[in-house]
């Protein structure tokens, strides 16, 4: 009697599903729809690598309609800000709260695209240009996350720092990469539950205020040049800022 054969039964292994916590949604801002040529490069590039991305131009009209629609309580204070930039930085973290997805900066270039940061409640990343600063050109955050909503109600309190030391310190500080940095470190970032933070080599790499021209950038972005709320006090302290880089780059070089 020939013995039945039964067939051995290999399971199938599932792989694994990455949760995608973060929306794929990009934001960007601009006073009208019309992108500056020497920005395009950047623009396309995040639309190229995510095409199943949404993505959502801000025009200055439609910062303030959202605003009116979505925050009715915080349209004076949006309106009573000095500069449009500062405008610009506070609705990043309205637009953010709201829908959730990834801000970004229109002088800023993707080399890699951003699924696998998907899994984050929220990403950071530290300025390329103070080592100190976390920088508001990015963020990637998930819907009403909560220290988003810290970072709302803190930004009335803010709205006159350092008002009588030039318009670069004053938007540094009152919406700008300062104020972030002060919120993160008010808020403690122990107590941000999936949280990351990109780091230089992740970020931006070589690229800072000083070579935007010329540098390779980091693993996802590469800054190009950019600046343009800028005025004599910016492009003074830009300056300092490149020629510290400079001598302490000598000296380095020389000590080894």
């Amino acid at each position: 009697m020939i013995p039945k054969i039964i067939p051995k039964i290999i399971p199938k292994i599932i792989p694994k599903t990455i949760p995608k916590i973060i929306p794929k949604i990009i934001h960007q801002t601009w006073k009208n729809k019309i992108i500056p040529e020497n920005w395009k490069e950047g623009v396309e590039s995040f639309k190229k690598k995510h095409p199943k991305f949404k993505y959502k131009l801000w025009t200055d009209d439609k910062m303030e309609k959202f605003v009116i629609s979505e925050y009715p309580n915080f349209y004076d204070t949006y309106m009573s800000y000095k500069y449009n930039i500062q405008r610009c930085d506070v609705f990043r973290y309205l637009v953010l709260y709201k829908y959730g997805g990834l801000y970004v900066d229109m002088d800023v270039v993707c080399n890699k695209e951003i699924d696998s940061l998907l899994k984050y409640d929220i990403i950071f990343a530290k300025s390329s240009n103070v080592e100190t600063s976390f920088t508001n050109s990015f963020f990637m955050v998930k819907p009403k996350h909560e220290f988003i909503k810290f970072c709302i109600d803190n930004l009335p309190d803010y709205i006159n720092s350092y008002s009588y030391f030039g318009k670069h310190f004053h938007i540094m500080n009152s919406t700008g990469p300062t104020f972030l940095s002060k919120m993160i470190k008010k808020y403690n970032i122990t107590n941000i539950n999936n949280c990351y933070v990109l780091s230089n080599d992740e970020f931006a790499g070589d690229c800072n205020v000083c070579n935007e021209d010329v540098c390779k950038g980091g693993i996802y972005f590469r800054h190009i040049k950019g600046q343009t709320w800028n005025s004599f006090d910016s492009y003074f302290l830009n300056f300092c800022l490149c020629n510290y880089l400079k001598i302490k780059t000598n000296i380095n070089s020389l000590i080894t």
